[in-house]
This record gives C-alpha cells, sequence and structure tokens, in this order.
C-alpha cells in the first residue's frame, strides 16, 4: 500500500471540487464528466480506470476495475463500479450542458457520450479545469517543492559523469538512474495534443539547436526517427556546454529546471550569454506579482531581450516558441501562460516555469530555468541548485 503522506485528505480533495463546482454555477453548466487521467488524479487523489461525474452538488467516481485499491487510495465518498459506461445515464437526469474535456478527448468518445446523453448539449470544460488548477494548495506546494528538490539532487551528482568521450543519452540515462533511486515517478504528463516527453532534454553543442516536433524551446533530436527529441548519441567534447533541462516528480507533481554545465574552460561566448538570460529572469521575475497579466510577462521578456541585443536569437533559432513560461502543477503545461495574448492576471499560489534560452548558432543553446511561486508580493524561487554555469 501507499506511504500516508502520499494519499491526498479528503479535505483537500472536496476543497478543489468546491472551487470548481463554483465554477459549474457560475457558467450554468449542470454536470461535467472527466476522463484524463491527470485531471482525475487532481479531483480524486488516484488515477483509476474510470471516470467522475461532477455537478454543482454531487461527485461520484465510476471505476471499471481494481475498486478496492482505488477506495484505499481516493478520499472520495461516493465510489461506483462501473461494469458499462451506459449506466452513467442514470445518474445525468434532466440536464441540459453536459461538461466534457473536449480539448483532449478522442472524438469517437464524445460522439458516443453526445448519442448517450440525448438531448443535453455537449460543451468544453477544460478551461474551467484548468483555472481552478492553477492555483496551488499548501499540500500541492509541498509537492512540487519535494519534485524540485530532486533536480537539486541531480545536478549536485550529473556533473560527475558529464566528460569529454561520453554520449548525451548516457548522461541521460545516469540522469534517470539518480531520480529514480531518490523517488521520481518516472513519467511527466502534458496536456497539449501530441505533446508527448520523457521527462528532459540533456543536450550539448549544435544538436541542442534543433527545434524538433515538441512546442518547447530545445529539443534536440534524439536517437530515432519515431521520437525525434531528447538526447542523441553526440558524444562531449571539451569546450562543450551541456544544458541540462530536466522535470522533477513527486507524487504526480512536478518542477522544471535547466542548468548549464561547461565541459573544460568556460568560452567567453557561453559567459556573456549566460548574463543575459540571467538579467532576463530578473527582469522578468521583478515584474511578476499578484494582478500583472500573464502576457506582461512574456512583454517584458521580449523587450529585455531587444535591450540585450540577443531576441534575434532569444527562445529559438530559425524556428521561435511562442512563451517564456508555463505552469506547472499535475501537467508540465499547466496555466498561466506566459505567452502573448494571454490577458489573465496572475494570483497568489500559482506555480509556473520561466526559460529564457539564447540559441547561438554553431555554439549551443545558454539558457536558465526555475520554477517559481507566487506570492501576496512577488515570487519564490522553488529550485534551489544555484542558476549558475557549473565547471567540470
Amino acid at each position: 500500500m501507499y506511504d500516508n503522506d502520499l494519499i491526498i485528505p479528503k479535505s483537500e480533495l472536496y476543497g478543489r471540487i468546491k472551487l470548481f463546482q463554483e465554477k459549474l454555477e457560475k457558467n450554468k453548466i449542470d454536470y461535467t464528466v472527466i476522463i484524463l487521467n491527470a485531471d482525475l488524479f487532481y479531483f480524486t487523489g488516484f488515477v483509476p480506470s474510470g471516470i467522475l461525474l461532477i455537478s454543482k452538488d454531487n461527485t461520484t467516481l465510476f471505476v471499471r476495475k481494481d475498486i478496492e485499491n482505488v477506495k484505499y487510495a481516493s478520499k472520495i465518498d461516493n465510489i461506483v463500479e462501473l461494469k458499462s459506461i451506459k449506466n452513467i445515464k442514470n445518474y445525468i437526469k434532466n440536464s441540459q450542458i453536459v461538461g466534457f474535456e473536449l480539448d483532449i478527448v478522442p472524438y469517437s468518445t464524445i460522439n458516443y457520450f453526445r448519442k448517450l446523453l440525448e438531448p443535453a448539449e455537449i460543451i468544453d470544460i477544460s478551461p474551467l479545469i484548468r483555472e481552478t488548477k492553477a492555483v496551488k494548495s499548501r499540500i500541492e506546494i509541498n509537492f512540487i517543492k519535494k519534485a524540485a528538490n530532486l533536480l537539486n539532487i541531480l545536478c549536485n551528482t550529473i556533473g560527475d559523469f558529464i566528460k569529454p568521450g561520453i554520449e548525451e543519452y548516457k548522461i541521460f540515462a545516469k540522469a534517470q538512474e539518480i531520480l529514480i533511486e531518490n523517488g521520481h515517478q518516472g513519467y511527466a504528463r502534458m496536456h497539449g495534443f501530441n505533446q508527448e516527453m520523457f521527462y528532459g532534454h540533456i543536450l550539448s553543442g549544435r544538436e541542442s539547436l534543433v527545434p524538433g516536433y515538441l512546442d518547447a524551446p530545445t529539443c534536440g533530436k534524439g536517437l530515432y526517427p519515431s521520437f525525434p527529441q531528447g538526447s542523441s548519441n553526440r558524444t562531449i567534447v571539451n569546450g562543450d556546454l551541456v544544458s541540462v533541462d530536466v522535470v522533477g516528480a513527486y507524487n504526480g507533481y512536478y518542477a522544471d529546471q535547466t542548468r548549464p554545465f561547461a565541459v573544460g574552460e568556460i568560452k567567453n561566448i557561453f559567459k556573456e550569454n549566460f548574463k543575459k538570460v540571467l538579467d532576463i529572469q530578473e527582469e522578468v521575475i521583478s515584474l511578476i506579482k499578484p494582478g500583472i497579466l500573464w502576457e506582461d510577462a512574456y512583454l517584458k521578456a521580449i523587450e529585455t531581450a531587444k535591450k540585450l541585443k540577443v531576441d534575434e536569437y532569444f527562445m529559438g533559432y530559425k524556428s521561435k516558441v511562442k512563451f517564456v513560461g508555463h505552469g506547472i502543477g499535475v501537467e508540465v503545461d499547466e496555466f498561466p501562460f506566459l505567452s502573448s495574448g494571454f490577458k489573465k492576471e496572475f494570483v497568489p499560489n500559482m506555480v509556473f516555469a520561466l526559460e529564457p534560452k539564447i540559441f547561438i548558432p554553431n555554439y549551443g543553446v545558454v539558457g536558465i530555468e526555475n520554477t517559481f511561486l507566487i506570492k501576496e508580493n512577488g515570487c519564490e524561487k522553488l529550485t534551489t541548485y544555484p542558476d549558475i554555469i557549473t565547471s567540470l
């Protein structure tokens, strides 16, 4: 069985559900059918094979299998065996509007429910779920801090294995070993469609400039055409800057961190540009506090990059991403998004990763990434490894 400190208390779960129910009532939504694993975990404290039904005054978890384990790990009161999905209709009565995670759930599944629940109207509930998840509780922040501590352990250890003659993927294999041995869950969930990631990238040299298919500043070319991202078989040489960009994971919660490691003497071009990413980080973090718009943080990063004359190579080379940071919690890509067009305000207890990175042609990526908690008057850094280029 699971340790008690991993079981999310009933009061915590129903606090989250109550906040969400308030949004349902405000938007006149009768029921919500939740299927996505990350959302199931957020609201129930477990990832069952099942479906969660939330109305404005009731919550029922339907479970297909392993119901005894679910009842042990989840503190939801009403847990029911699901023998047939058709039975859910018996719990949804006189409804006009039923919400689903339409940005992720497959069309075939939605079409099935649309026919099952006729004449109910099916609408997208994803934005309301993401808004609810964006503000973290004390318990969630504690889990994120533990995820961040895994990254501190990694960076204090991985330097022993970064040396000339070793391939990138072997460094990443060692990073996995270190993380798993210290409690990393071994998987990172992403919300975006087709956004898949192991749990980070360890890249070096020109290979780190490869943009790839992942919606992230760095991607790398990977080992195979079937999964073209992450560490490759490139061999580390003296003078390299190795970017260690890894997601820590503890009991379903994530922290994100990037640190550069220099093999041999640190080139001046790396030193100069690393100072600039630190300057950008400082300018953005100095701005962020409750009431500031998400997009203003992005615009401040772009403005600072222009002032430092690195905007041409900021957040991508040839192909740029359109953000400088992202929320993080039970998914790696949560609200808030530090991107143009997001005119929503930061509020206390949001958690986000800020990742300013400069792409230097013919050399590689110089970047920093930290996970921050928004407090009443500013930000607290949760990732604790020093903001330095570690010289090996």
